[in-house]
């Protein structure tokens, strides 16, 4: 059967009866190498505007679940299949859903298309266009991982080429709630958070020295309120260790679409690694005497993040006091940090505070001021780093060594590898802040590679103090690069007087999917990009701590490894308007 749905989008490359060639890397847990995860799919190409989601992301037995949809094909004009199912994670059991059918939108144990169709008769056509379209909604008693899943399909449904995720916890067993009396909550023995139970904190929660906090996959912190916060102190550990199907989000308690910045504090981790000035306090924590970091344990271990998301964090309390969503003090090598999302941050997304911490796919999106912020002497490594920079937000990244001196040691100095950042004006080129791609200053140094920067209002590398000497002497640079189209200039004109003679860049369209502001971006560099062509990119170093084949430009090759485990856009997108079509569905 084949129909024309509606207009489409032009498909950014879609490769036509046959799947991109494989990415050659490899997913590992070893403690101080990640490599490219190929557990996420390799897709073909499509830059349609997709993406699903709940009403809530934890939900009790007695309350009702409704999930919606958001399809815009973006002038895409090929043709597909497009399905839809809901999926117990831990079992891996489906249901088809066809909402499209004038006769049966319920859930169904055989394969059925979006309209109803089962094998043999699925329908084919342009993609049709669907504005917050409910998916389903009604009751579920069952318990669990699940989530909602929408895949747009080949015409012979062989290949994926994009899916949007809904996942969200349900839970039969009353939410355990911390700090509601406005008093902090000392974890002071081993204490593990299950996934079949929501907590909710609205105060501070501290992991005091000895002790470990173990949380689950899947497990979901919904917090609210400037205090709080969780902070895993000195000799503490936490063990996050989320999966790509089954992230540990911490966010703010409230329906999506009602989510806001400065809803709550955020995740502190205080390590005994070395920073600038011995020891310091972590801001954002009562009393300010109390969060104490740093020492001489470089390798120091504060635990696993590993699949975690802090969303609608950094809470504003003053300018000099704005706990960041991430924040990493004294933070050492230790420490697993491997995949993890800061989204809507009021303050920075994620910042190091000395130490020598590592983090590999390490994302920054919607962050009110910078994505990335180091200052104290930070000196470990990052890969794979994707900054998506609100068209409010400040700086790129933003990076000190010491303001009370500028050569006080251990200096900052981490190594950056495959990062791709995303300026405001990506998003609206008219109301974009000026914010720098890079602003460095106060002796830092740094070292990058293999990086895609585009769309910053501000200049693509701010350069200030006594930071641009360490260029002209080697001990920064930046090479491998692609550097378009920053404060509204071209070539050399994009940065601050003097550097872009000591930069190895190139001012060319990199090509990329879709990095638009909005949910579920695929910002993979299409074929034919400058980005993946051979020698483009520079061989990371075989150090243990980088993986070594991840020789393409930006971080991203032929995998996009933010698909399931992340979220994005701008929250309004997901306000149920009350114009919404609406499908109403009951049962398990």
């Amino acid at each position: 059967m084949r129909r024309s749905l509606i207009p489409l989008l032009v498909l950014a490359m879609l490769c036509t009866g046959s799947v991109v060639a494989p990415a050659q890397d490899t997913t590992t847990t070893d403690t101080t190498t990640t490599m490219e995860d190929t557990t996420a799919s390799v897709l073909p190409y499509s830059s349609a505007r997709l993406y699903a989601w709940t009403t809530k992301l934890g939900f009790l037995t007695t309350d009702r679940v409704t999930a919606y949809v958001t399809l815009d094909p973006m002038d895409d004009t090929a043709e597909y299949t497009l399905f839809v199912y809901r999926q117990n994670i831990e079992t891996g059991d489906r249901q088809y859903l066809s909402p499209g059918s004038t006769t049966s939108s319920g859930l169904q144990d055989g394969v059925v298309d979006y309209w109803g169709n089962a094998a043999g008769s699925y329908q084919v056509g342009a993609l049709t266009a669907l504005d917050q379209s409910q998916l389903w909604a009604g009751s579920q008693t069952s318990p669990g991982l699940w989530q909602f899943v929408v895949e747009m399909r080949s015409a012979d449904t062989t290949q994926v080429v994009k899916r949007a995720y809904a996942k969200y916890v349900v839970s039969a067993l009353p939410a355990i709630e911390y700090g509601t009396d406005g008093t902090d909550t000392e974890i002071t023995t081993d204490t593990t958070w299950t996934n079949d139970t929501l907590y909710r904190i609205r105060y501070q929660v501290f992991v005091n020295s000895g002790a470990t906090l173990t949380i689950e996959p899947g497990t979901h912190i919904l917090a609210q309120g400037q205090n709080a916060v969780i902070v895993v102190e000195k000799g503490g550990k936490i063990i996050a260790d989320g999966r790509r199907e089954a992230p540990i989000v911490m966010t703010c308690d409230a329906d999506i679409g009602e989510r806001y910045s400065s809803c709550w504090g955020g995740l502190i981790l205080l390590g005994d690694a070395p920073m600038t000035r011995g020891t310091g306090h972590a801001e954002g924590v009562i009393p300010e005497t109390r969060p104490v970091y740093g020492g001489s344990n470089s390798e120091d271990s504060s635990g696993v993040l590993r699949y975690v998301r802090v969303e609608f964090a950094g809470v504003n309390f003053n300018p000099e006091t704005q706990p960041n969503a991430f924040g990493f003090h004294g933070v050492g090598s230790g420490t697993i940090i491997d995949h993890i999302q800061a989204h809507e941050g009021e303050d920075d997304g994620i910042e190091f505070f000395g130490g020598s911490a590592n983090c590999t796919y390490c994302v920054s999106s919607g962050a009110k001021d910078d994505s990335l912020d180091w200052a104290f002497g930070w000196n470990g490594t990052a890969q794979y780093v994707y900054i998506h920079q609100d068209p409010d937000g400040d700086n790129g990244i933003e990076a000190d060594n010491d303001s009370s001196g500028f050569d006080r040691t251990p200096r900052s100095s981490p190594k950056i590898y495959n990062m791709t950042m995303i300026g405001g004006l990506e998003a609206d080129e008219f109301s974009a802040h000026g914010g720098d791609g890079m602003r460095l200053r106060r002796g830092t140094q740094v070292t990058v590679r293999n990086l895609v920067m585009s769309g910053f209002g501000g200049e693509a590398l701010d350069v200030r103090d006594n930071s641009p000497g360490f260029f002209m002497t080697g001990d920064s640079s930046i090479k491998n690069a692609i550097i378009t189209n920053n404060a509204g200039e071209t070539g050399d004109s994009q940065f601050s007087e003097g550097i872009a003679t000591h930069v190895g860049y190139e001012d060319v369209a990199p090509m990329l999917t879709n990095v638009r502001y909005e949910g579920n971006p695929d910002p993979r560099p299409m074929l034919g990009s400058p980005a993946l062509e051979a020698g483009a990119g520079s061989s990371p170093p075989s150090d243990g701590a980088l993986d070594t084949s991840a020789d393409f430009v930006g971080a991203f090759g032929t995998v996009n490894w933010l698909e399931e485990w992340t979220f994005f856009g701008d929250e309004a997108d997901y306000e149920i308007e009350t114009t919404t079509t609406t499908t109403t569905t009951t049962g398990q």
